[in-house]
């Protein structure tokens, strides 16, 4: 896939700052990948021997985590440690990490939690690789990281993250070991053709009014379901939530009607049991929902491009809620770019 097909969409598009940073990712895709493949590369080399893999990250960056704890579980056969802050503050028994490599993303590297954590870590032996946007040393994280992958990214203008979050997405790819250049291309194509094709208008147009809404995923792409419900949270205002949708089953789904709108993303090529059980009992409470990807098994299915590695396929889940939420703020009269409770670098320990 290289150009655009299909008849753009005639809904207004969003033009704030988190849609136009939204659609910068393809540029970042293609400008940046072979660099952070090489610079992961090297840091793989440097962390050999070490067999425990720790993830510290908040807000979009700790959902960045979650989905590169899958990969690196895929690649190794062990689960890494999504390490928790807290711990940091509470006074516990001497450890021993030094055969841990610490994975810790943070966009404006001044992300106190995430910076103490790193700091804790190394204290007791980890090898520190900071992920981030920060180029000043004076960075919190990059103070007490051995060392660093910058994004590369450019600034973001608006409180949600978006381009960054999809460079962190493609980042933890490669330190997972992974090949993202062909990716990353394929990526960037699918990219510009789901916006040529209108799908955020008309995801907007469908969650419009929604009392909840809630994304559903599985396997890594439960990382990019988690930021989803996390942008609309942040961009609209709208109570939002992410489930693999094995876990939906186990409980959340009893709190959905007719007021709520169901989000599922299927990254699989294959049909998936747990997707028909989900859109089954969706269908009996009389929940509206709609499907996104290539499994055409259902009619509420909205069909997508999608990348031949299939954990790249989590990034597009994540682009599609960023402009989505942007289209949907739209239609609210909200401006998505600020927030009067929310900070883009938010501190806390």
């Amino acid at each position: 896939m290289t150009t655009p097909t299909s008849k753009p969409a005639s809904t207004p598009i969003s033009t704030s700052h988190m849609a136009q940073e939204a659609r910068f990712s393809p540029v970042v895709l293609r400008s940046q990948a072979s660099r952070w493949q090489r610079e992961a590369n090297d840091i793989i080399a440097l962390a050999a021997g070490r067999k425990t893999a720790v993830l510290v990250g908040r807000g979009s960056s700790g959902n960045v985590c979650t989905f590169g704890s899958y990969l690196l579980a895929l690649q190794s056969g062990r689960q890494p440690i999504e390490f928790r802050p807290w711990l940091t503050t509470q006074t516990l028994p001497d450890s021993d990490w030094s055969d841990s490599v610490v994975y810790a993303y943070s966009f404006s590297g001044n992300s106190t939690d995430v910076a103490a954590s790193a700091e804790w870590l190394r204290a007791r032996g980890a090898l520190i690789v900071a992920v981030t946007g920060a180029t000043s040393p004076d960075a919190h994280l990059l103070r007490v990281a051995h060392h660093a992958i910058h994004l590369g990214c450019g600034p973001e203008l608006a409180v949600p993250a978006t381009k960054s979050v999809i460079a962190q997405l493609f980042i933890a790819a490669a330190l997972a070991g992974f090949e993202i250049e062909q990716a990353a291309e394929q990526s960037a194509a699918c990219m510009e053709q789901i916006d040529f094709d209108g799908v955020a208008p008309r995801l907007a147009e469908f969650l419009h009014g929604a009392r909840t809404v809630t994304w559903l995923a599985r396997g890594p792409s439960l990382g990019g379901a988690l930021d989803a419900a996390l942008k609309m949270q942040e961009s609209v205002g709208v109570p939002a939530f992410g489930y693999s949708m094995a876990e939906y089953l186990h409980g959340p789904i009893a709190s959905a009607s007719a007021e709520d709108r169901v989000l599922l993303f299927s990254g699989a090529d294959e049909p998936m049991d747990s997707k028909q059980a989900v859109t089954a009992a969706l269908l009996a409470r009389g929940v509206p929902f709609l499907c996104l990807g290539s499994d055409q098994t259902h009619d509420a299915q909205l069909p997508l491009p999608f990348p031949q590695a299939r954990w790249a396929r989590t990034a597009l889940l994540a682009y599609i809620a960023q402009l989505t939420c942007a289209e949907l703020a739209l239609r609210y009269g909200i401006d998505p770019d600020q927030h009067p409770s929310l900070r883009k670098v938010t501190q806390t320990r």
